[in-house]
């Protein structure tokens, strides 16, 4: 009986010791000696081989992306850490699918909705329009699903529309016009029940050419229904009057310094006209020169109306398209930073970069060559890309 118990007590003893050595072994050896594999860009079924390979398990969420469907977008931990083995690596794979990008219209004239949401590949479903205070007639207020989101092509987009302010005793607000295009300007005022009177070109590099910069009466004003209104439009060409200024003051001012060339040369030829005394003391008079220009007298240039020419833009490159970009920035408390760039077959260029205002419309026309990519970062962060073919 003795020597039953002390073998039971030597057998304890022994699997005590062996299962703190492979304790031991496990913490020291095997813990910290698995390096995570990169797993990134490959299919899922390639990363499932490779994890159990090497002894590891899988956790699979599958999110919206543009690229194949089964493709690993991302992964953790990253590859080269340290874990145990039987541990779980997260994978982010793609849904695939022909998902692409749902552009932001708020903001946008109904009909500059639709053509972007066609552009992009879209169709537009249900479209409810309802009065709206701030916001002018035609102007799209929300947009179901909204931006930004990866949707199926096939996914009708639904659109709440402004009807504007409902007219109270038959008057109707002056609608807010400034920093649109002429065509959606006159577009907004018609449906807002009133009509564009006239239209006044002025002249200004401040502004893009065809954008409305000003409205009479002004913004918020109230008037009779079918009352005009006139809109002052940008444009980066001279009046004829301004153009004939240019060119006189140009001419004034060479021929004032030909005059005095002119003046100059002439001092200079009635100095040297005093004939030196020759050899006898008898002084001969020299007739002075005529005041008519001799046949060598260089000719004066007339002034070049090219002085008053106003300056071109650079041409497009041939074979380039152009980008619409249309941006409204949401509310904010106080100006953030706005820069927009695009990536096309050039290269990289920034076609914005400065401080803005919360609710700002912001539009932009930018040539790309072969396919262009726009990214917005707004207060440093990314905010939507889109991309144009």
């Amino acid at each position: 009986m003795g020597r039953m118990y002390k073998w039971v007590m030597f057998l304890i003893l022994l699997v005590i010791v062996v299962s703190g050595g492979m304790a031991v072994l496990t913490i020291w050896s095997g813990g910290k000696g698995l390096a995570v594999p990169p797993l990134k860009e490959m299919s899922v079924v390639e990363a499932v081989d490779e994890a159990q390979r090497l002894g590891l398990k899988l956790k699979i969420e599958q999110i919206e992306s543009t690229l194949p469907g089964g493709t690993v977008l991302s992964q953790w931990p990253e590859p080269g850490a340290k874990i145990k083995k039987d541990a779980t690596v997260i994978l982010k794979v793609s849904k695939g699918g022909n998902r692409i990008a749902l552009p932001d219209v708020r903001g946008l004239e109904y009909s500059q909705a639709l053509k972007k949401l066609e552009e992009s590949g879209f169709q537009a479903g249900d479209t409810l329009r309802v009065s709206d205070d701030t916001r002018a007639a035609g102007v799209v207020i929300a947009q179901s699903p909204s931006a930004p989101v990866m949707l199926e092509s096939t996914r009708k987009i639904d659109l709440l529309v402004s009807q504007g302010q409902v007219s109270q005793n038959g008057l109707i607000q002056v609608p807010e016009v400034l920093q649109r295009e002429e065509q959606i300007a006159r577009k907004l005022v018609e449906e807002s029940g009133l009509v564009v009177a006239n239209v006044e070109y002025v002249y200004t590099q401040n502004s893009p050419e065809g954008m409305v910069i000003s409205i009479r009466p002004k913004v918020g004003t109230s008037l009779k229904r079918g009352q005009g209104v006139v809109l002052q439009v940008a444009s980066l060409k001279k009046p004829p009057s301004q153009e004939k200024a240019e060119v006189s003051q140009a001419g004034t001012v060479l021929a004032s310094a030909v005059s005095g060339t002119a003046e100059k040369v002439s001092g200079q030829t009635e100095a040297t006209s005093k004939s030196q005394l020759p050899s006898g003391g008898t002084l001969i008079p020299v007739k002075p020169p005529s005041s008519k220009p001799s046949t060598a007298t260089a000719p004066v240039t007339k002034p070049s109306t090219q002085l008053a020419a106003t300056p071109k833009s650079a041409p497009v490159p041939a074979g380039s398209k152009v980008a619409k970009i249309r941006y409204q920035v949401p509310p904010l408390t106080k100006q953030m930073p706005l820069k927009i760039e695009i990536v096309d077959g050039s290269g990289t260029r920034v076609l914005l970069n400065r401080e803005v205002k919360g609710g700002e419309y912001v539009s932009l026309e930018a040539p790309y060559i072969e396919e262009g990519v726009v990214t917005i970062f707004l207060g440093g962060e990314f905010v939507w890309q889109d991309r144009y073919r």
